[in-house]
């Protein structure tokens, strides 16, 4: 390439320097040229030697460059390989670290919550046995300073006292312990567990169902009554270990029905002090029912004829003897008809007036002392509201006091709230129905007494 450049270069000079040598031949210029272009071909053949010769170690050299290239490659592409095999392994380890790290973190919850529903689970009368425990396994789990491994083992020793429970409990389970008996008082004596129930015996006066009670620890007494034959059914297993037990198939939920119900003589207790002129006002308007009952029915009317022979006495201008039979008749009926046969001499609108005006004396005598029951009927729905108005100021004071926490403790506020209400009710109802029936027979004589009169002043004769 060098030796061609040399030769253009040559020509161009020649041609371009043609003015200067124009004095010169052809022919000197062509020799000149051949000689120049002899130069060029040997310097070009020259080059091409020293080329093919140093082209040998080059390309030598070159191969080697390129072999160690391609081992230096193959040994960066390893590197990177292995330090992507070290990041893979890194991430995989890190991955398994927290998938264990997660799988332990659910073990302590699953176990942390089988603990609890362990302890609400098992009978009341059980957690003296297990609430240790139980109570350890809780409390390490808010410990900031306990390793995971320690509140694990913790947490397995519960378990594995609930899988012994599992092999004692089948075929029924019998073991010591406490409960509150009679006044709440603490007794010691013999638990016994059959599948959901539990008798429990002090071999005294504390024998029958266990249950728990809320915000006490020990489990309290249900007596079974005065059975003999439970109770010493119950001390016999608990005492030997055998026996036949009095099963209560609704799980205790027959005697807490049975302490729910409560006599006549509790229910007035727990209304408290509204009941007292609950019942004072529905005492009396009781007797005033029986009494005026007596009252309005003693009441006789005439004897069928006794009314037809005043009138034919009268009409006979036998008044004497009228007055005489109008005198046999008892009650009002006898006032009326005494003041008619007086009467009978005077003018017709005399005679009805004094006849009217004997009704109308009557009448009082007659509904006296229903009003009261009308009262009654009236007021005591107000005494049982105030009861309920009552009780449930009583119950608010209790829940300020002592929350909603404890509903046995509300029990007597909701109680007289209720109670009065209902007895309200009770004596209000009847109250009404007697003064409706009593009201009815009053104004049923008061009616028979008015057909009297018409009848007496009808049958008078030449009465204008």
């Amino acid at each position: 390439m060098k030796a061609v450049k040399l030769i253009i270069t040559g020509l161009a000079i020649a041609i371009s320097s043609g003015s200067i040598y124009a004095q010169k031949t052809f022919a000197q210029v062509t020799r000149e040229s051949e000689a120049e272009l002899r130069a060029a071909v040997k310097e070009l053949a020259d080059l091409r030697n020293q080329i093919a010769d140093e082209k040998i170690p080059i390309s030598r050299r070159l191969t080697e460059l390129e072999s160690e290239v391609q081992i230096q490659r193959g040994e960066y592409d390893r590197t990177v390989r292995a330090a992507e095999n070290r990041e893979v392994g890194l991430s995989a380890l890190q991955d398994r670290v927290e998938d264990s790290r997660a799988q332990n973190i659910y073990l302590k919850n699953l176990m942390s919550t089988y603990i609890q529903q362990f302890s609400t689970r098992i009978d009341v009368s059980e957690l003296q046995t297990y609430k240790a425990s139980i109570d350890e396994a809780e409390q390490i789990i808010d410990r900031a300073n306990a390793t995971d491994a320690e509140k694990m083992a913790t947490q397995i020793k519960v378990i594995e006292a609930s899988l012994d429970r599992l092999k004692t409990i089948i075929g029924g389970h019998r073991f010591r312990g406490n409960a509150l008996g009679s006044n709440d008082r603490e007794i010691s004596g013999d638990y016994v567990l059959v599948g959901p129930f539990s008798f429990f015996s002090d071999g005294a006066e504390n024998v029958g169902f266990s249950e728990g009670q809320a915000n006490r620890v020990l489990p309290s007494i249900v007596n079974v009554g005065v059975d003999e034959k439970f109770i010493n059914a119950i001390n016999e297993v608990a005492t030997t270990g055998s026996g036949s037990l009095p099963i209560d198939t609704t799980e205790g939920d027959a005697f807490k029905l049975g302490t729910l119900k409560k006599s006549m003589l509790d229910e007035i207790k727990a209304g408290g002090t509204t009941m007292v002129p609950l019942l004072l006002i529905a005492a009396i308007a009781f007797l005033i029912a029986i009494f005026k009952l007596f009252d309005i029915n003693s009441v006789k009317s005439p004897k069928a004829g006794a009314l037809q022979q005043i009138l034919d006495n009268l009409n006979s201008g036998n008044k004497q003897q009228a007055l005489e039979i109008a005198n046999s008749v008892d009650g009002p009926f006898g006032d009326l008809l005494v003041e008619a046969v007086e009467h009978s001499d005077q003018e017709k609108e005399l005679l009805e007036e004094v006849l009217y005006e004997r009704l109308l004396a009557a009448q009082p005598k007659l509904e006296r002392f229903i009003a009261f029951i009308a009262l009654t009927a009236g007021a005591a729905p107000l005494l049982g509201l105030l009861g309920t108005v009552t009780g449930m100021i009583k119950t608010f004071a209790l829940i300020t006091v002592f929350g909603t926490g404890d509903a046995q403790t509300l029990s007597s506020g909701i109680s007289e709230a209720l109670i009065t209400t209902q007895y309200g009710l009770y004596v209000a109802i009847p109250s009404l129905l007697a003064q409706a029936l009593l009201t009815r027979l009053a104004k049923g004589k008061l009616g028979e007494m008015e057909q009297t009169a018409v009848a007496f002043v009808n049958g008078l004769a030449n009465r204008k």
